[in-house]
């Protein structure tokens, strides 16, 4: 069987206004897979009241409508992760209206649940003659994620990362699984750095048994490495996640399609905003990567890049500048005294944005 890893998935925002999300390559190379896992980094549900907690804070609601969710079919994902700081941004009905979505049209999941005993069930698929373990964890750490519900004995939530309980996990499903797959929601958004803490948590799970770690969250891609014969990617970065519209005081909103044209555009993520706008990512959030992974005696690894172009439509990507500074980046992270690579993220990140602003000035 052939099985791609891709990052974030969200189906809805900007895509229902218009008739392709994606381009024919790309659609013949994910109909090529078995099976295509991903993180659904989005609530699934229509006309559902948003968490109240979430609308205490930063109020980011991230949801597609009911309507939106066969862009998943499309896309042939069959396993998602929902181990994701967005999965409760409608509450706990929003949970359940997804998760009924998910086994209406036969797509695999894990990651969180209503209470702990679902959130932490892995996934255990039968590849030939060999058992792959999938467990998804979600950090719970506020510098990371900000609010995320943590699943109890009594409460629902998503599979929480520990460590140390991760690490028994890995050894306990190492006992029945040939190969274990680590589908964990971490790090800093748009760093191209994985943060020192999650490189000593990455090792710590190879160690421990993990054979290929697949991170989300940061909306950008990050490197990958090998630790002890363990493939280790820091993030995929985005797969599908489209521009979306936001309304004050900011979440998103579906708008009628008449009004789109009045409403002004933000490449920023202000808080709080006073007047409905799109929100358009930046570039170096508008790339991610697919992973071909072929499972057997040893574990072969393909890296394929991919960009939502500027119509929101996903395309296949080839480029030897964006490859040699993930190269780069990893050469760095796997440096003995590696912190994070704070400064190298801030000329980075000052230098998209410069570069992003000369085109704008350009275009004009």
């Amino acid at each position: 069987m052939r099985f791609l890893f891709c990052g974030d998935i969200m189906p809805g925002g900007v895509l229902p206004y218009q008739k392709e999300f994606l381009s024919p390559s790309t659609k013949k190379y994910l109909d090529s897979f078995d099976l295509v896992i991903g993180t659904l980094e989005t609530a699934i549900g229509t006309n559902i009241p948003y968490d109240p907690i979430k609308m205490e804070g930063r109020q980011n609601i991230i949801y597609s409508r009911d309507e939106d969710f066969f862009r998943l079919k499309e896309m042939n994902v069959g396993v998602v992760s929902l181990a994701n700081n967005h999965i409760f941004d409608l509450g706990i009905e929003g949970l359940k209206n997804t998760i009924n979505i998910l086994e209406k049209n036969n797509i695999q999941y894990c990651g969180a649940g209503l209470n702990i005993k679902e959130a932490s069930k892995p996934l255990i698929l039968d590849v030939g003659n060999r058992k792959i373990g999938i467990l998804a964890y979600c950090s719970s750490d506020p510098n990371q994620v900000a609010y995320v519900p943590v699943a109890t004995e009594e409460t629902y939530g998503v599979n929480p990362l520990d460590i140390t309980k991760a690490c028994e996990d890995i050894k306990r499903y190492k006992e029945i699984c040939d190969e274990i797959v680590i589908l964990v929601h971490w790090g800093k958004e748009y760093n191209s750095f994985p943060i020192k803490q999650i490189k000593h948590e990455s090792y710590k799970l190879i160690e421990a048994g993990a054979n290929v770690i697949i991170g989300t969250h940061t909306h950008c891609v990050q490197p990958h490495i090998t630790h002890r014969q363990g493939r280790i990617y820091f993030s995929l970065g985005n797969f599908i996640f489209p521009d979306f519209f936001m309304a004050p005081p900011r979440p998103i909103f579906y708008p009628e399609p008449k009004d789109i044209k009045n409403i002004k555009t933000t490449y920023t993520y202000p808080f709080p905003i006073t007047e409905p706008l799109r929100r358009v990512w930046l570039n170096k959030s508008r790339i991610g990567m697919g992973v071909e992974v072929h499972f057997g005696d040893k574990i072969k690894f393909k890296e394929q890049l991919l960009i939502l172009d500027n119509d929101n439509v996903l395309q296949l990507y080839h480029s030897r500048k964006v490859t040699c500074k993930l190269w780069l980046i990893g050469k760095i992270v796997q440096m003995p005294f590696y912190h994070g690579g704070k400064l190298f993220n801030a000329i980075l990140c000052r230098v998209s944005r410069i570069k992003h602003c000369i085109k704008t000035i350009f275009k004009r």
